[in-house]
């Protein structure tokens, strides 16, 4: 009978300090393990693993200070010794891709700190910045100021060089070192920007970027850079615009402006949801990598071409319907066709097309299988591409 009681109050006591760290840090993240196989017709048949793990930490305290960061571990391909290959910056086998601090109160919060940062898939996504933000929230108004800091150099730096010298006594030469002005190694470059948010109703929904880029780290090369985003949902229609625009003089003195957009709809009809974009880019306007299907952008191990608008202006349509078999598994297909006016750097010529697919089945809460295969060919001498992997993956 002790032995019960005992048991039981260490698992009330157990309970109860979970309880009251759960109140002060929250831990998530995701697991996964992959097989890939490609063939572009460079390399052929290529084969590889990879695995990684993710945890998340969100922590606060009674004042309205927080802390939030994501540690990777063995984030890479294997078989390349025991420290894996680095799928992302770092060089460890832990290490964060973001960590920052923040304080709340009231409607306002302040956070600085290397950041997730994100305004839609296809202008800017899963990107990592240093940066200071000011965000005010009040209902379906959300109104953010950043500073970001790019690069950081100074402008005349002194190094030291060694000067032939004349001995006065026997005649002879001695190198001196001195102390001169070196190279100038470039000025700084700065992103100050507004991000506005507003949710007008559960139909319609407008986002809002403007970014100023001050960079004289080689030359000036200074200008805005945009990005508007529409939502709207409608008689079981979902639609999303986008239109962005970024100064030609942040890439180089006398650059074209970029300018690049798209328009999507999607709607379920049963199990079935179809989804169509249609878009275009110009004059050197890439989208994010994240924007995409399969072998055309998406950011997965299939893509074949990074961005939309790599390789010349573009225009885009891409016709996708995910079929929901069960409540556990969901088959998706795509078919996708470029017409890209080449400026010689196109990989698959000028009209490159997409066929691909993926089956999805969730083994339980929160396990997940995942399979994708696309081909992707083009009407260029360029080989016909296709790729494949498989995903086990575990979220918490």
């Amino acid at each position: 009978m002790k032995k019960v009681i005992c048991v039981a109050a260490a698992f009330a006591m157990a309970a109860g300090l979970a309880t009251v760290a759960s109140a002060q840090v929250d831990l998530s993240g995701s697991a996964r393990v992959r097989a890939r196989y490609n063939d572009d017709g460079v390399k052929d048949s290529v084969t590889k693993w990879d695995s990684r793990v993710r945890v998340k930490f969100a922590a606060k305290t009674e004042g309205g200070g927080y802390i939030k960061a994501r540690l990777r571990f063995l984030d890479g391909t294997w078989g390349t010794g025991n420290d894996y290959t680095p799928t992302a910056k770092g060089d460890a086998n832990v290490w964060s891709d973001y960590a920052f601090v923040g304080f709340k109160t009231g409607k306002f919060d302040l956070a600085g700190g290397k950041m997730p940062e994100a305004f839609s898939a296809w202008f800017s996504d899963d990107e990592r910045v240093d940066r200071l933000r000011l965000l005010y929230k009040d209902g379906g108004l959300g109104l953010a100021l950043h500073y970001d800091k790019k690069i950081y150099e100074f402008k005349n730096n002194s190094t030291s060089i060694s000067v032939p010298v004349v001995s006065l006594e026997d005649g002879s030469t001695v190198s001196v070192p001195v102390d001169v002005a070196g190279p100038a190694l470039g000025g700084d470059k700065d992103e100050w920007g507004i991000t506005y948010r507003q949710k007008f109703s559960d139909a319609v929904n407008v986002n809002v970027r403007v970014a100023y880029v001050a960079d004289d780290t080689t030359a000036d090369n200074s200008g805005v850079k945009g990005s508007v985003n529409l939502g709207m949902s409608f008689g079981g229609n979902n639609i999303i615009l986008e239109q962005s625009y970024k100064d030609g003089d942040i890439f180089s003195d006398g650059a074209d402006d970029q300018y690049g957009g798209y328009a999507e709809w999607n709607s379920t009809f049963g199990s079935i949801t179809p989804n169509v974009r249609i878009g275009y880019t110009v004059d050197g306007f890439t989208a994010d990598e994240t924007f995409g299907w399969l072998m055309i952008g998406g950011d997965v191990p299939t893509t074949q071409i990074k961005r939309m608008g790599t390789g010349g202006d573009t225009l885009f349509a891409g016709v996708s319907s995910k079929f929901q078999t069960t409540e556990a598994l969901s088959f998706t297909g795509n078919l996708v066709y470029m017409d890209i006016d080449d400026d010689g750097t196109a990989k698959y010529g000028d009209n490159p097309f997409e066929i691909s697919g993926q089956a999805k089945y969730k083994l339980g809460k929160g396990v997940t299988l995942l399979a994708r295969a696309g081909w992707l060919a083009s009407d260029s001498d360029a080989d016909d591409a296709f790729s494949a992997y498989g995903q086990f993956e575990v979220k918490f």
